[in-house]
């Protein structure tokens, strides 16, 4: 049995929690009436993070799935970790470019480009040259950690709904 078939309910769940999270900040935006003119520039940057980050979980967790059918699972686990690490590179840098814009932007948001950026690399550098149990380990858990970063930002939609 390949590496994916052990994989496979992992990423399924990922996909379904990152479903969840996205829908339900899509009520909890609902349910307190602001328009979108209304939210400050931080409030729409955080829930445009969820958004995205709630999307890249679902689709990077359905990446390596989708690849397996068409490749052998080395190259789909390392075309998959290719892919995942670009776009986190390049979010990365979208993420610099908005809170430059930021008045006071938090000490998280000031680190979170570089963090993101330097796991970006290392995505980019597993996906080349890493053995591919690594791979596919580190591919899990940074899919987990955008899954966290997306329950934070839920977390923080719904605290900052009650104010």
């Amino acid at each position: 049995m390949d590496s994916i078939a052990y994989s496979t309910p992992t990423l399924t769940v990922i996909a379904s929690i990152a479903v969840a999270i996205a829908g339900f900040s899509g009520v909890v935006v609902a349910l307190t009436g602001k328009t979108a003119a209304s939210f400050s520039a931080l409030e729409r940057l955080n829930l445009r993070i969820l958004l995205q980050v709630s999307a890249f979980a679902l689709l990077f967790s359905l990446v390596p799935l989708i690849l397996h059918r068409a490749f052998e699972p080395a190259t789909a686990w390392r075309t998959s970790m290719l892919l995942y690490g670009l776009v986190h590179l390049m979010d990365a840098g979208f993420f610099l470019l908005k809170t430059r814009k930021l008045n006071s932007p938090s000490r998280l948001q000031r680190l979170a480009p570089a963090i993101g950026s330097a796991i970006a690399v290392v995505q980019l550098v597993l996906g080349l040259v890493g053995s591919i149990k690594f791979v596919e380990l580190v591919y899990l858990l940074v899919l987990l950690w955008h899954l966290a970063i997306a329950g934070m930002g839920f977390v923080h939609l719904i605290f900052a709904s009650r104010d």
